[in-house]
């Protein structure tokens, strides 16, 4: 079980998926607020702090997750009264998932907050600049690979395709974008981000 802070799986979806070319955050019906929520939870099951059982998310008892939103998170998931699925979690904690992950990054002089809001077709958007810009462009690049890579790189961009945010372009399919070796827990919780951000871009067009 990983305690250090080294891993970023949802630091690396905020920077290069979530946040635009021009650090907006993006709408709702975008869905990837729900691909944020995603990325903590994959990345507390990735580090075995969470596990399924019978189709709920259940949380190891023991170590801490040294990064801060990760920690709360967990915490949520131990303090929660009744059991809950991944889909339940995923819309649970995808509201204000991106303003706890921006305050990490910013602690870690990867974000830094404009004081001005860029206007969208539907609204003004929150916007962010990136001071690490090499480190969104790394990941960027490898995405495209992420086939033969890590298995944090690989569910990154799993977690891209089921928002619809896949560098090729390609619709999630359930079958492509699981990888193989992809435990129980991380596979319910990317189906689960896969049918919330379809719902919220359905509900966009309606």
């Amino acid at each position: 079980m990983k305690t250090d802070a080294t891993s970023s799986l949802c630091g690396d979806f905020m920077l290069a998926v979530y946040l635009d070319g021009q650090g907006r955050v993006p709408g709702y019906g975008t869905g990837l607020d729900f691909g944020l929520s995603g990325a903590m939870l994959m990345e507390l099951a990735l580090d075995g702090f969470i596990h399924t059982v019978d189709g709920y998310i259940v949380a190891v008892r023991g170590a801490q997750p040294q990064d801060r939103a990760l920690g709360e998170v967990l915490a949520r998931i131990r303090s929660s009264r009744k059991p809950r699925t991944a889909s339940e979690w995923v819309r649970a904690l995808s509201v204000g998932a991106h303003k706890r992950l921006s305050a990490g990054l910013i602690a870690e002089g990867v974000l830094v907050r404009t004081p001005s809001r860029l206007p969208l077709p539907t609204g003004w958007a929150r916007r962010y600049d990136v001071l690490r810009s090499e480190r969104r462009d790394a990941v960027v690049r490898s995405l495209g690979g992420a086939a033969d890579s890590s298995e944090r790189l690989a569910a990154l961009a799993a977690l891209a395709s089921a928002c619809g945010a896949a560098s090729d372009g390609r619709e999630w399919s359930e079958s492509e974008a699981l990888p193989r070796s992809m435990s129980p827990a991380c596979a319910q919780i990317l189906t689960a981000v896969a049918a919330c951000a379809g719902l919220a871009a359905f509900s966009s067009w309606t």
